[in-house]
């Protein structure tokens, strides 16, 4: 086994980027003077998605001010996020790798506390280090922070290990966030090399980080996934963008039953854990009727066409699905919102008893600033999503 000490890079920053050239500036501005600072050797791997805009011009600007620090990738066009993520792992030298997106951004010395909590441990045993969170946000009018989501868990001590299973059954929060993870470099490069073939096949699920940390934890049986609970190390600047029912669909239903299935058919898989993802396909059709109720309760029952919805859901979903999704589509088309808001306000009482009025006025405050913005899907990237 590699001694990891042998290797001169101790942690890799590897970004993902698509025409946000802006915020990938705010980014690098905040994490290059802490990178500076470390007392390992750090570095960034910039992969750029085919940006049409001016992010080439960012990164070299950054590129001559701290030149050893930066690697840079720049697609021919746009790969879609899953390929994007391939190509910055495989241009990560680390012991560990970090993945970031090009829109989130380390608290103060957050850099500082991952390096350390990373040395002290046994680093061959380490597969993930899971990070806290706090997303929010920015109220256009009166400028205030609006607080979303802190993941931090104030009932767990500062440093605990995740259960395999929430792991690979993808249910512990954040899990799938990509700002939030540090991998071991060591068992990714392994990974995409010995299973390559499961790595083509997750293209298009939008999801490649959680297929290569479930490859990981399935694959490798002694690794440990830890969480740093200290205080939230990832802020999150939420956009406010308009959900529209297809959307929802996409990305709530379709991706997340081909993530699913493929999860099902790694070679790796057990009857241990297949139930976990099992009982994650069943949750898909609640969580998508969810989605259409939320929308049509707080009045923002968008859809780019009426009857383009069924089509697709007879075209994507599976036929009882399809029957199902209808059919609640066309009932919540003409039910006033207002019993809507009734109905979601019973459903927010039987799943959160007494602090039901807490999520209400977070899902109304959010959902406020969200119908003010454009349409999510016009700021996807071209190949983030394909059929089942």
């Amino acid at each position: 086994m590699q001694n990891f000490m042998d290797n001169k890079v101790f942690l890799s920053i590897a970004i993902l980027t698509y025409n946000r050239a802006g915020s990938l500036e705010k980014l690098l501005n905040n994490i290059l003077p802490q990178i500076k600072t470390s007392k390992e050797k750090v570095q960034v791997c910039i992969s750029n998605n085919g940006s049409e805009d001016n992010t080439r011009e960012v990164v070299l600007g950054f590129q001559r001010k701290y030149p050893d620090l930066i690697k840079y990738n720049e697609n021919k066009e746009n790969l879609g996020f899953d390929a994007n993520m391939v190509k910055a792992l495989e241009m990560s030298d680390g012991n560990f790798v970090w993945t970031f997106g090009d829109d989130d951004l380390p608290a103060e010395n957050a850099l500082s506390e991952v390096v350390e909590f990373l040395k002290q441990k046994n680093q061959d045993k380490i597969g993930l280090v899971l990070l806290r969170t706090e997303s929010y946000f920015i109220d256009e009018l009166t400028k205030e922070k609006i607080i979303w989501t802190n993941k931090l868990d104030k009932k767990n001590p500062e440093i605990f290990e995740i259960d395999k299973k929430e792991i690979i059954g993808i249910s512990f929060p954040e899990i799938v966030f990509m700002s939030a993870l540090i991998l071991n470099n060591r068992l990714v490069k392994q990974i995409l090399k010995e299973d390559a073939d499961a790595i083509k096949k997750a293209i298009g699920t939008v999801h490649m980080h959680a297929v290569i940390y479930c490859l990981m934890f399935l694959k490798y049986a002694n690794i440990k996934g830890i969480v740093l609970n200290k205080r939230p190390l990832i802020y999150q600047e939420l956009s406010s963008y308009k959900f529209f029912v297809e959307d929802k669909f996409k990305s709530h239903y379709q991706v997340q039953r081909k993530l699913n299935s493929l999860l099902l058919s790694l070679k790796y898989m057990t009857a241990d854990y297949a139930p976990l993802i099992t009982r994650r396909e069943k949750k898909l059709r609640r969580e998508f009727i969810d989605d259409m109720l939320v929308l049509k309760a707080f009045g923002n029952f968008n859809y780019f066409s009426y009857f383009g919805c069924p089509k697709l859901f007879f075209l994507q979903a599976k036929l009882v699905d399809a029957l199902l999704f209808s059919l609640f589509f066309l009932f919540i088309s003409i039910i006033p919102s207002v019993l809507l808001i009734f109905l979601y306000k019973l459903m927010l009482m039987k799943k959160y008893g007494s602090n039901w009025r807490a999520r209400w006025q977070s899902v109304s405050s959010v959902v406020s600033l969200t119908s003010k913005g454009a349409r999510r899907r016009d700021f996807l990237p071209p190949n983030n999503y394909v059929s089942l």
